[in-house]
């Protein structure tokens, strides 16, 4: 009888540990997955809009006609293409040498007229401009998280990825952060394929939106 009684005790304290292991392992689980949904409820899916997406013509080069006289170091600028920015370098006075273009700018004249920027001592310069299209975006980070400039994939026809932060950029964009609500610019750092791509696409995270390329008459 009091055998009976032990290995009777023994199944009931069994299967209480059962039942308990159960237990825990089902809170363990429900936690999880609460912990889950609190954490996707506080992190939104990004929202992006791509605001524009064409070719336009830009300055593709430069050539140094006259170097002209009395200049130091600076920039040349251009009233026929705002945005347009290029870095030279000058030897005794006489502009030797477009050494950067920081900005292509969108030009409305072919060619271009080049003027240098602020220097009233200098005289005679005079240049010739290559204009050629180039792709020009605008997209707005209209969500309300911060997002990774380096987590920002563009695609163009399906073609390999590129971060917004990549080379084939220029200027590059050189910050970490996309703030929300912030619109951020981007210019092909070459001249646009033959033939021209038609679709561009940005992907962050599971997030992707697409739009067409516009290409001026």
């Amino acid at each position: 009888m009091g055998a009976s009684v032990g290995v009777g005790g023994l199944i009931v304290g069994i299967s209480m540990l059962l039942v308990f292991s159960m237990a825990i392992t089902t809170l363990s689980s429900q936690t999880t997955t609460s912990l889950e949904v609190i954490e996707s409820a506080q992190t939104p899916a990004p929202i992006i809009t791509i605001e524009s997406a064409q070719y336009l013509n830009s300055i593709h080069s430069i050539s140094i006609l006259n170097g002209g006289n009395g200049y130091v170091d600076g920039q040349l600028i251009s009233s026929d293409c705002p945005g347009f920015s290029a870095d030279f370098t000058v030897i005794a006075g006489v502009i030797s040498s477009v050494d950067t273009i920081v900005n292509r700018g969108v030009c409305n004249a072919d060619p271009a007229t080049i003027e240098v920027e602020n220097q009233p001592g200098g005289s005679n310069a005079d240049f010739d401009s290559e204009i050629k299209r180039y792709f020009h975006g605008e997209v707005t980070n209209d969500g309300s998280e911060t997002l990774s400039t380096g987590e920002v994939w563009f695609f163009f026809d399906g073609l390999s990825p590129t971060t917004m932060t990549s080379s084939d950029f220029s200027p590059s964009v050189v910050k970490n952060n996309w703030f929300s609500g912030e619109t951020i610019s981007v210019i092909g750092a070459s001249e646009g394929p033959t033939p021209l791509l038609s679709r561009m696409s940005i992907t962050v995270g599971e997030t992707s939106v697409s739009k067409t390329i516009v290409v001026p008459a």
